[in-house]
């Protein structure tokens, strides 16, 4: 019952976005009044979500780990990702313009507490120069015709301390982005740069007043430090650069909340935007079909965003719809479309099912007092997965079981 009632809600506020869409959205923007500051900061691409629950979630992501937008928005969750994925982004942004991404994150199987990410974005607008009188004109001794371009790489890695059965573990990471920026000699001679920047991040998973049975935790946190770095170009801007903090909740299993605050700074002193505030939701309806949806409260632009999952057999494809003050609704000019190819179920599920079947085969052995088999299931459990406490918990009582019977064989014979 709980999640036809999940689907109504997240239908209801689709629903209330979609319609009179551009009207809600201008009274919102003007309520939120303007920021002075904002624009000010090159590459810019770096805060343009390339899609996934990142971008439907409306960037609250700092504590959640769903898919490899986590290298957008915290490199320490990698650690925490169920799938080795490979995806591909596509956005269409403000009339011509697009963004496309590569992004492939995985767990190596000799070492599941290392988390590795590897993406690309690529953001791209077509320009051509027109005069009052609409007919192209020339700029610098040529046509004003060419291209703006950013491309973004970027490498994570985040490796997770004290992982146990009844604690997700506190997980560090760090990204390593480079960018580049292209724009034609017709438009603007001298203006192609180079960029540096690193993200730095911390998440914890946890249970804590937990109201229903699973394995995972109901309770993320996380810190991140988000594009560390400079443009090396004669008068640089300074790079997008800000601090988040961010919590997420699990009230029911298919259900997750995250709350993300947003600290922008210049690394150079100049003043920086303001605060924002992101809120998300994800629910899982079924084992084929997921929703999330989120608001980014922020001054003079906030943005609403709305999207789904469809779950196939080997691949997932997902849309995403965004309203800010780059789209309008009646153009549908923020759709992005994504397709997440599961390489492989990352091992840790496999090894953890086998695993917790060995630990119920031995708690059938303990039940019928045959010690000795119960304690090698346990054993063999804990090779497969050695945080699986309930089987380390098992052995221990098992061995002074075993060690109880042998001191009272010497005393009776």
């Amino acid at each position: 019952m709980k999640r036809p009632i999940l689907l109504l809600a997240v239908l209801r506020l689709g629903t209330v976005l979609w319609s009179q869409a551009n009207d809600l959205y201008s009274s919102a923007s003007e309520n939120f009044g303007l920021d002075s500051y904002a624009g000010q900061n090159s590459f810019l691409s770096l805060i343009v979500p390339s899609g996934g629950k990142y971008e439907g979630m409306a960037t609250a992501h700092n504590a959640v780990a769903l898919d490899g937008g986590y290298l957008e928005s915290n490199p320490a969750a990698g650690s925490f990702l169920p799938a080795t994925t490979l995806s591909f982004a596509h956005i269409d942004w403000i009339a011509d313009s697009a963004l496309e991404t590569v992004t492939y994150t995985f767990r190596p199987e000799k070492n599941e507490n290392i988390g590795l990410g590897f993406s690309t974005k690529f953001f791209h607008i077509p320009f051509t120069g027109y005069n009052d009188w609409g007919s192209p004109y020339n700029r610098h001794d040529g046509a004003a015709v060419g291209w703006y371009t950013e491309m973004i790489a970027i490498s994570g890695i985040s490796y997770n301390f004290l992982r146990s059965f009844y604690f997700g573990g506190i997980s560090v990471g760090s990204a390593l982005k480079v960018g580049y920026r292209g724009v034609s000699a017709s438009l603007e001679p001298n203006q192609n740069a180079m960029s540096l920047m690193g993200d730095f991040g911390i998440m914890t998973q946890f249970n804590f007043l937990k109201t229903y049975t699973a394995r995972d935790m109901n309770w993320g946190a996380g810190v991140v430090l988000k594009n560390l770095g400079a443009e090396f170009i004669e008068d640089a801007d300074p790079l997008p650069t800000y601090a988040s903090v961010g919590l997420s909740y699990k009230p029911l299993r298919p259900l997750t909340l995250a709350l993300d605050f947003n600290y922008p700074f210049n690394l150079d002193g100049k003043t920086a935007e303001k605060l924002s505030v992101a809120l998300g939701v994800n629910a899982e309806l079924s084992s084929f079909l997921s929703t999330h949806t989120g608001v980014l409260i922020k001054a003079g632009k906030p943005r609403f965003a709305l999207g789904a999952d469809i779950n196939l057999e080997k691949f997932t494809v997902q849309t995403n719809y965004t309203l800010d003050l780059s789209s309008r609704l009646e153009l549908l000019d923020r759709v992005s479309i994504a397709i997440k190819i599961d390489l492989d179920t990352v091992r840790q599920f496999i090894v953890r099912d086998d695993a917790q079947e060995l630990y119920l085969r031995g708690l059938e052995y303990y039940a019928e007092g045959n010690l000795e088999t119960a304690a090698e299931y346990f054993r063999n459990s804990l090779l497969i997965d050695p945080t699986f406490t309930p089987a380390e918990e098992m052995l221990e009582r098992v061995n002074i079981s075993l060690e109880l019977d042998e001191e009272l064989r010497k005393t009776l014979f």
